[in-house]
């Protein structure tokens, strides 16, 4: 798997691109973000988080339900992914709005990112 090194926090990480089969782990996040064509590739981190900030942007900016009709191909997805639909704290998952809002409705649990 060749190494990259991530434009935003220069840590490196494998890419699985040029792995023989073409698909990057990338290929599994919702694809929300615009290429940007002057930057390289973030790592699973910084991905997620910008995965976040556009969600959250998105939901301010077009409203929750543009953001639910984004993720309503998603919505039986049943593996969850790391840094997409959580975040791990202390050892805990914490959802993420993309993981909240791909439940289609608040849960009344009082998420910590509850977009509802």
């Amino acid at each position: 798997m060749p190494k990259k090194q991530c434009s935003k926090c220069q840590k490196d990480f494998g890419c699985g691109a040029g792995s023989g089969s073409g698909r990057c782990w990338c290929m599994s996040f919702p694809p929300i973000m615009p290429l940007e064509s002057d930057l390289d590739c973030f790592c699973p981190s910084c991905l997620g988080m910008a995965v976040e900030e556009k969600i959250i942007s998105l939901i301010s900016e077009k409203g929750l339900g543009y953001v639910q009709s984004l993720a309503e191909p998603y919505r039986e997805q049943s593996e969850l992914l790391e840094h997409v639909d959580y975040k791990l704290k202390d050892s805990q998952q914490i959802y993420s709005t993309w993981y909240l809002v791909k439940q289609g409705q608040c849960c009344d649990d009082s998420c910590q990112n509850c977009p509802y």
